[in-house]
């Protein structure tokens, strides 16, 4: 709970803008957007078919991407600049919902007007669209970081959340997805997570038309950026029940206001809607899964490689995420609200994320799509802050010291991830040894590396079967 002590002290207010930053610096010194149009460029891969429906759209003015075919530069699939695949139909659709592209939407907009002014070329894939495509990724984070601070002060003091923030930012991959990859989708999600969440607690309090509209708006796109992150879901049913009374009150409460309830499902659909059109449009079908032959495998889930191994294993490469797993056991006794939500929300969400068949999910550094629950992971991890902080002076420091050190090795390892040292989808626990706290790699190391790596069988695990 909050200290009294702390509250005229602005050190998490502080905190923001010392990330804020720190991000920057990195942004301005790593310049992903200096390499548009070459192979190292930003928008590929995955972003690109996150963004390929804004030039699509603005520019060429053809969301079923014929122009592709038909269009004096044969180069579009060469550059890998639009993503899609083949409907049925034979129509091409773009692979991932427009989500991002809605993220993207202003900055795409900055950068052609700039693009346009100054003499870039205008083709939606220049320097401009790049740099202000990477710029929205800070501009987002900043949003998040501001409305988890919120959320934050509701329960602990300015210290715990302060701390919190750090742990979170610079202690795991969202650091890393925010500064080395910023065009992905994870720190978008972890921002609009953050204010939903806020949100939705408010709400609890004090239900209004407004902030329904809101929570409605904001689920919505949550899910389309990545449907998958409609788990979240969880969390605004299940969130202050704690005994059969509070469940019996939960249900009062949403009865009364089931006028509000109805209006924000209605909000998140219309949300949602253009993405029907878009496929219905393009193939005939309402729903249409644009992955093709990519599947979840819920009977052969690797929810302990996930976790744990050094191909991408999430509490290898952010342990400080310990933390968060060990606080919501805490919470059960203290924010107690946030301990039903939590337990079944975190568990639902590793077991679906790690039955992807892909559960390494590609070139990553660390378990990216947990990014996307920090916002909510942060609760449980200032809960045990907070208990440490209490229990003694030598408690706190010893906890602040391995704060310190786990926040160093995470900056350590995303700039080995980001100078290739960390392999992208291959390391196994020996070619971390050997790797490990090294800026650069020895001849005799690069051929012991090579030796240890394990590069996985991609069609064996499309498959879903084990490699």
């Amino acid at each position: 709970m909050k200290n009294s002590l702390f509250k005229s002290c602005p050190f998490s207010k502080l905190t923001v803008w010392f990330l804020l930053i720190i991000m920057l610096w990195t942004f301005i010194s790593i310049e992903k957007w200096g390499k548009a149009e070459t192979k190292q460029k930003l928008i590929a891969w995955d972003v690109t078919s996150y963004y390929c429906y804004l030039p699509a759209l603005f520019i060429h003015h053809d969301l079923t991407l014929n122009f592709t075919k038909r269009g004096k530069d044969k180069s579009y699939e060469e550059n890998h600049q639009y993503w899609y695949q083949v409907a049925p139909n034979g129509s091409r659709v773009i692979k991932f919902t427009l989500g991002m592209a809605v993220m993207y939407a202003p900055f795409f907009l900055i950068a052609h007007i700039w693009a346009n002014t100054f003499g870039y070329t205008a083709n939606g894939f220049s320097i401009p669209y790049e740099f202000f495509i990477a710029l929205s990724s800070l501009v987002y984070l900043f949003i998040g970081l501001l409305y988890l601070r919120k959320t934050l002060l509701l329960y602990f003091n300015e210290i715990i959340t302060g701390i919190t923030l750090l742990s979170i930012v610079l202690g795991t991959n969202l650091y890393y997805y925010t500064s080395s990859e910023p065009a992905m989708s994870h720190a978008y999600s972890f921002a609009v997570v953050s204010i939903f969440v806020f949100n939705v607690i408010k709400w609890h309090s004090s239900p209004t038309l407004l902030r329904s509209v809101l929570i409605g708006f904001l689920f919505g796109l949550i899910v389309l950026i990545r449907p998958v992150n409609i788990l979240i879901a969880v969390f605004p049913m299940l969130f202050a029940i704690t005994s059969l009374k509070t469940a019996k009150a939960k249900i009062s409460l949403l009865w009364t206001n089931r006028k509000f309830i109805l209006i924000m499902a209605f909000t998140a659909f219309l949300v949602f809607l253009p993405q029907l059109i878009y496929w219905k449009y393009l193939t005939g079908e309402w729903f249409f899964y644009s992955y093709m032959e990519e599947h979840f495998y819920f009977n052969n889930s690797h929810v302990w490689l996930g976790l744990f191994s050094f191909r991408n294993g999430w509490l290898i490469y952010s342990p400080i995420i310990i933390f968060s797993i060990i606080g919501i056991l805490y919470t059960k006794k203290v924010n107690s609200g946030f301990f039903l939500p939590l337990v079944i929300f975190s568990i639902l969400n590793i077991f679906v994320c790690y039955s992807w068949w892909t559960w390494w999910y590609g070139g990553s550094f660390g378990s990216r799509p947990m990014i996307d629950s920090y916002a909510l992971l942060a609760i449980p991890m200032a809960t045990l802050f907070e208990r440490v902080f209490y229990k003694s002076k030598v408690a706190f420091a010893t906890l602040f010291l391995i704060l310190a050190v786990l926040i160093s090795l995470n900056l350590f390892q995303s700039f080995q991830r980001r100078t290739g040292i960390i392999h992208w989808d291959s390391m196994t626990a020996k070619a971390y040894q050997i790797v490990f706290l090294k800026t650069e790699l020895s001849n005799q190391d690069i051929i012991e590396l090579e030796k240890s790596l394990y590069h996985p069988d991609y069609d064996q695990a499309k498959a879903g079967l084990d490699e």
